[in-house]
């Protein structure tokens, strides 16, 4: 199983909570673990003289991560909690390696003063730099002005839209889609993108086989699965087809190094991860 010990990052906020309703049905199967974490952080405006104040915080963070665990372990879910001291980003990777997490799930959104986990900061530096896979959820269903909270509940995901670019890195996150789409009971729509600047492009049916390979691999898995082939610059052409489509959430392959794919961090990926509304899983490829 792909996903047995989840990460989930959290920061006091109820924003980031947001997450646990998204996961819930993993977090309740009986061969899973859940790690429920909290980095206790000294902030900038602290001083040299901060020992107390560090102190102070990681009490905080242990008494409210306690809680959520005990919450979670009445609810029949494997969890359990820790809390370190250093910044968000660096220690939510160096738990997710020691506890070796095959998941990190975690909630952030584009508005700044609600929650330290926003993009650009915590949530970016963790997809750069994770290895394992990543869910971001996002804890408002509109973006700029329209941003309201999403409730705390579970949102089964019913239809995951999968990109698949010219190359076969971005057939890596296959494994952990299925995944996914076993768990919830859902169908997936394998999306071919063409970029028409992009080199080979105009070679009619470009990128094609990829996505036979993809419709193949999910049909032998019992998923329900439909291909669609588009032609354009492909970060719109992912956001289109997740509103057009009503998908629930897009798995997508990256990394954080150029000249492997052309969905690299700062390019296609940021570009849909800061704009999309709904959930997204992004997998490193690898070599």
């Amino acid at each position: 199983m792909l996903f047995d010990r989840i990460l989930i990052p959290l920061d006091g906020s109820e924003i980031a909570e947001a997450i646990m309703g998204q996961v819930c049905r993993l977090l309740r199967r009986k061969d899973g673990d859940v790690i429920l974490f909290q980095a206790a952080t000294i902030p900038a405006q602290a001083g040299l003289e901060y020992g107390d104040l560090i102190a102070s915080l990681k009490q905080e963070a242990e008494k409210y991560i306690a809680s959520l665990t005990r919450q979670m372990v009445k609810e029949g879910v494997r969890a359990r909690g820790i809390v370190k001291v250093g910044t968000e980003a660096g220690t939510i990777l160096d738990v997710a390696e020691q506890e070796k997490a095959t998941l990190i799930a975690m909630a952030t959104h584009g508005r700044s003063g609600m929650s330290r986990f926003v993009f650009g900061s915590v949530a970016e530096k963790v997809l750069r730099a994770s290895p394992v896979p990543v869910l971001i959820v996002r804890s408002f269903k509109e973006v700029g002005a329209k941003a309201r909270r999403a409730p705390v509940q579970e949102i089964p995901f019913k239809k995951i839209l999968v990109p698949v670019d010219g190359s076969e890195n971005s057939l890596q996150v296959i494994p952990h889609a299925k995944e996914l789409a076993k768990a919830y009971g859902a169908s997936v729509m394998v999306l071919g993108i063409v970029d028409p600047e992009s080199e080979g492009s105009k070679k009619k049916g470009a990128g094609e086989p990829l996505v036979r390979i993809a419709v193949k691999d999910f049909g032998e898995a019992a998923i329900p699965v439909d291909p669609v082939v588009r032609l354009g610059d492909p970060a719109a052409e992912i956001l289109d087809a997740a509103k057009r489509h009503g998908a629930d959430l897009i798995a997508m392959t990256t990394h954080g190094r150029s000249g492997v794919s052309r969905w690299v961090m700062g390019s296609v990926t940021e570009k849909v991860l800061r704009a999309s509304v709904v959930p997204m899983l992004v997998v490193r490829s690898r070599k």
